[in-house]
Formats: C-alpha cells, structure tokens, sequence
C-alpha cells in the first residue's frame, strides 16, 4: 500500500545534515557537515546529494539516511552519511571516540539530554559499520577501502541500528 501524504500547515521546519565521512588508518575517521533546509516538494535524499555536490549518476559514494533527531529550536534534523568526501582537501573535524554512545538516563525520554555533534557522527559511523554487515551494495563499496573496513570492524559489536531478538 502507498504512503499517503502527511503534510500538515504547522509542521515543523526539516533540515538535511550530511556528514561527509574520512578515514585515515594514523589519523582515524573525521568528517565535514554541511546542512540545508529541506525545500518543499524536495525529496530529503536529493537534498543530501546535492549538499554533497554528488552527480545525478553517481554511484561511487554510499549516501545513506542514518537518523533523524528533533531540534532544540523545534525542528526536525535528517542525517545523512556520505563516505568518501568528495572534497577531502577541505578542512574537516576529527571524530576522535566513534565508539562513544549518547544515552538518556530515562527509558520513556529517549532524547540524550547532553547529545553533541560528535555523538550524531559516531552514531552515523556505527550505523555504516552495521549496514557493511547487513547491505550488499555498502559491503561492496566499503570493500574498496580496507582501511576503513578494518576500522568499522572494530567498534563494539552492538552497532546503531542493530535489532537484537531474545
């Protein structure tokens, strides 16, 4: 069945995040993040291409939906990963904890109450660690790059995204 539109007068402003995703085997990961506000009538997924000034066709970097969080303004933040950067001349920040994990202290209050930038790109990184082990198309892609395949292999096994059944 279809989705059906859900749009409403008051929604909420919605902005596209991408964090452009390096890796480095002495220096570790680092990541540039470029935002926008998501146009109406404009798929977020485009939005995020675009932002990374990727090519209609082009289909070598993984561009992936990784969260999605509220704002402390109210609004509705889309991350995206892109790895490579496809400027990796440009300054970027490193990510120096990837293992490192936002929690709230209470069950029914999902939001981390001290979440950060860092907390968004680590969650982003694991998430990819969890796809190269679950999609084809990422494990092919992350397979031409060993170095950053060795690193996602050695993040705590209990990756972003990860369904667990007793």
């Amino acid at each position: 069945m279809p989705l059906t539109s859900h749009e409403a007068a008051d929604a909420p402003p919605v902005t596209v995040e991408v964090v452009l995703l390096r890796h480095d085997p002495i220096e570790g990961f680092a990541y540039r993040r470029l935002i926008t506000a998501l146009g109406r009538g404009v798929s977020p997924d485009r939005a995020a291409r675009g932002l990374a000034l990727l090519r209609e066709h082009d289909e070598r970097h993984v561009v992936h939906s990784t969260s999605w969080r509220t704002t402390r303004e109210g609004g509705i933040a889309l991350t995206y990963l892109v790895h490579p950067d496809p400027a990796p001349g440009r300054p970027g920040l490193p990510l120096p904890e990837p293992h490192k994990i936002a929690r709230s202290s209470k069950a029914g209050y999902p939001s981390p109450p001290d979440l950060e930038l860092d907390h968004v790109v680590a969650h982003a990184v694991r998430h990819l660690a969890f796809l190269e082990g679950t999609d084809p198309a990422v494990a092919a892609h992350i397979s031409a790059w060993p170095d950053l395949a060795h690193a996602l292999h050695s993040l705590p096994l209990a990756t972003a995204g990860e369904m667990v059944h007793a």
